[in-house]
Parts: structure tokens; sequence; C-alpha cells
């Protein structure tokens, strides 16, 4: 089964204190010692006999032993932490266009910069976007999809005419399957490049692909960037130009009516090219697969048109 939906882009311890008691000594009674009087046959005169008094023995205090107070523990009671259930997801999806039960939305700018920031895997799928044109879309569904096919096509300045727009190409997109109700971000990543004549400007100002866009993504614009080299920027994609339009003409896929209308525009195209070029993704279409994919996923195929530089 196919679903598709066409979305337009954009333990607490108390110690008791320990008692000592000491035995009050008994008072020992002193002894007396008595004296007797003995007979005798002939009246003679003893000395008297001296009584000597036994000492009093002295009561001795018991020695008193210190009593060393149990240590108080203090124990740090464990947080609580009151865990509360996510909330349910919101269905189906706010903001998102839907047909038989397939929903898709295009993230706003700041959607998708909150987005890539959550997201290492994301952001290096974006990192090509510094030289492609990409866009993203949001999709989900009421079941659950094996892989998701997103097709999209790739708008640019007609080379005849800079004030119209012309399909340069179509995308498409295989992204990994997804479970009933759960939102997947999608990337679109084509082979469009950004400046149709990159290499001949990275040539001609002797830098680097990261030197130049680090600075586009400063806001420069390219004749900033070329500076005092932009007059011979300009002349190496005027030769390479004429190159191209011959081999159309030769080919047989331009007109010789066709190929003097591109000469005519140009210097506009060029100048287009150097300020002011814009490509979109649009005519987006996404959809479920219910079966296996034969194809790699993810994975993304750009099929150019002949139509532009």
């Amino acid at each position: 089964m196919i679903r598709k939906i066409s979305a337009i882009l954009i333990a607490l311890s108390v110690a008791l204190p320990g008692n000592a008691y000491a035995a009050s000594p008994k008072a020992t009674p002193t002894p007396t010692v008595k004296t007797t009087a003995k007979a005798a046959p002939k009246p003679s005169a003893k000395p008297p006999v001296k009584t000597t008094a036994k000492p009093t023995t002295k009561a001795t205090s018991a020695a008193k032993t210190p009593v060393r107070k149990a240590p108080v523990k203090r124990y740090t009671p464990r947080k609580r932490v009151i865990v509360t259930p996510s909330p349910k997801p919101v269905w189906p999806p706010k903001g998102f266009q839907s047909t038989n039960g397939v929903y898709a939305m295009i993230p706003s700018g700041t959607q998708l910069v909150s987005l890539l920031s959550s997201s290492k895997t994301l952001a290096t799928t974006v990192s090509q976007c510094k030289a492609m044109a990409c866009s993203a879309v949001y999709v989900a569904s009421d079941s659950t999809c094996n892989y998701w096919e997103i097709t999209s096509k790739v708008y640019g300045p007609d080379p005849a005419d800079v004030t119209a727009t012309i399909q340069y190409g179509t995308l498409r997109t295989l992204a990994t399957g997804t479970q009933a109700h759960q939102i997947l971000p999608v990337i679109l990543v084509s082979g469009e490049p950004l400046f149709p004549h990159e290499s001949i400007i990275l040539n001609t100002l002797g830098i680097t692909q990261n030197i130049f866009y680090t600075q586009i993504a400063q806001g420069k614009s390219l004749t900033q960037i070329a500076g005092s080299k932009i007059n011979a920027v300009v002349a190496a994609i005027h030769i390479d130009e004429e190159k191209k339009i011959n081999a159309q003409v030769a080919a047989g896929l331009w007109t010789s009516d066709q190929a003097q209308t591109l000469r005519d525009n140009s210097s506009i195209r060029i100048a287009t090219e150097l300020t002011n070029y814009n490509l979109t993704v649009g005519a987006i279409t996404v959809s479920c697969w219910t079966q296996d994919s034969t194809e790699t996923v993810p994975s993304f195929t750009y099929t150019m048109e002949k139509n532009h530089f």
C-alpha cells in the first residue's frame, strides 16, 4: 500500500550520653585494744602496757574511667526525584497537511535550527548543504512505514531571462521507516550547486571551498569576496559559458537562436550569479511505503535538466 501527500515547500541515629557511676566507700570502724590486768603472786609494779592504736584504714575512691561518647552519624537524606510521565504526543500533529493518514509539514527556519542543534546526525547531513540547494520536511503516518520516498523539484533563474524561473532538476530522497505516530525530519539534499561556476570562481580567487562558503555564511556577496579580482572572475565565467553554449549547439540540444539569446543575456546572467542567485526546492511529495525497499535507504538521487549552466 502506498500513501501519498503533497506539500509545497518550504536512618536518623540518636547517641545517648554514657553515665559513669563510682561506688561510695563504707566507713570502717577503728578497732580499739582492751587492756586486761593480770593477777600476779607478788605484787610487783610493771610498767604500764602501752596501747597503740591501729591506724584507721582510709577508704580509697575507685578511679573514674572516662567514657567516650559514641560518634553521631549524620546522614544526608536522599533527594526524591518524582518522575512524571511524558505527555502523550498530540495526534494528529498540528500544522501538518494530511492525506489518507499520511502527514507532512515544511519546517520554518527557527524549527530547522532547533532541530539541527539537537541532532548530530542531521547536522552532519546539512553540512552538505553549504554548497548545494537543500530543503527539509517532517513526515508522519497513522500506521507503520517501512521507508519513505520524497520527491521534489529544484528551481532557479532562467539563463535566457533571469527574471523568470525554470525547473533545474528533480530530487528523489529515500528515508528510513517510522512507527505509527512517529514524526521524522528529513533533509532534502540536491546535487544542484549554489554557484554554477564554483570551481572557476575558486580557481580564479585562489581560495578553498571551505573559506569561500564560510564567508558566504557570514553574509558576504561573491562580489565582496572577489574584491579586486571581480573582473577576472567575470571574464573566466564568460569563457566557460561560451564553451558550454557551443557544446550544446553541437549536440543539437540548443538551436542557433537559443544560443544567441544566451550570449546576449550573458552579462545579466553572470551579474545575477555574483549578486543574487537564488535556488529553491519545492513541489514536495511524500510517500509512505509499507513494503521493504529494494534500494539503499537512506539515499538521494538528483536528475539535472540540461537547460542551464
